[in-house]
């Protein structure tokens, strides 16, 4: 039990940290609901595999723009006011569309009013084309992963738009992780890779102890201690350096009770 509720702990600690970075990522750069956040919402290891992120072609092509005569239909559960919300915020964004169709973060926030409705073809169809006016950007790439992951189902087009993401945010710490739990939770055909991508951002972000945790915990889970206390170390080793004794008991206590 207590080793259980150790883990526990370092994945909340984990978490939180990853949230936070996130948070302000967003602030800067605007994941999924570019600068206009929504009312209603809810060191360096290489990797040993065979597998890496190889540089994925992404080039500005010409495309139509989504119908912005699109209906506004919820399938989602939401109270009366937050679907007024949404409703006046829809139609203030397709008023900004009409006007200037090539506005990268309109079709940000209007793909993500789209997701929360329940449309997802709609929000597939907002960022798609908002990749098309900034395919330099990582924002829709991400977007469209999280869509086809967790809403869509496709687990095929998630990689490939997770893989992009990193691509062009080598330090991006949540397309990584967002990677490894693609492969670990949901495309078992691939899970023999959720190790790997955790390298792989790891020998891109060094001395990254989200990695570090994450890999020494996947190796515990698949029976592998000796793995598992070479992370955890490198780990305990980076939180002594940087003076965070919280997280330095924790890892010792995993460490002890492996």
């Amino acid at each position: 039990m207590l080793n259980k509720n150790i883990t526990i702990a370092v994945v909340f600690v984990l978490v939180v940290g990853l949230g936070a970075y996130i948070y302000q990522d967003i602030k800067k750069r605007g994941v999924e609901t570019s600068q206009t956040s929504s009312p209603v919402s809810n060191g360096g290891i290489q990797g040993t595999g065979d597998y890496t992120i190889k540089q994925i072609p992404i080039e500005k092509s010409e495309s139509k723009a989504p119908n912005l005569n699109r209906p506004l239909t919820f399938s989602t559960d939401l109270p009366p006011e937050a679907k007024k919300i949404i409703t006046d915020n829809v139609a203030r964004l397709v008023t900004i569309l009409k006007g200037d169709s090539s506005s990268f973060n309109a079709w940000l926030d209007l793909g993500s009013y789209r997701k929360q409705i329940g449309d997802y073809e709609g929000a597939r169809e907002a960022w798609e084309y908002a990749a098309i006016l900034a395919p330099e950007s990582y924002v829709p790439w991400n977007n469209l992963g999280d869509l086809y992951a967790h809403y869509l189902k496709d687990y095929l087009k998630a990689e490939q738009n997770f893989k992009k993401a990193v691509v062009l945010k080598p330090d991006y710490i949540g397309g990584y992780r967002a990677l490894y739990e693609l492969y670990y939770y949901s495309y078992k055909e691939k899970a023999n890779l959720a190790p790997q991508i955790l390298k792989d951002g790891l020998a891109k972000n060094p001395p990254n102890t989200d990695f570090m945790v994450l890999l020494a915990q996947y190796h515990k889970e698949t029976g592998d201690k000796t793995q598992a206390r070479s992370y955890y170390n490198q780990a305990l080793d980076m939180f002594n350096k940087t003076g965070n004794t919280s997280m330095s008991a924790l890892i010792q206590q995993e460490l002890n009770n492996l």
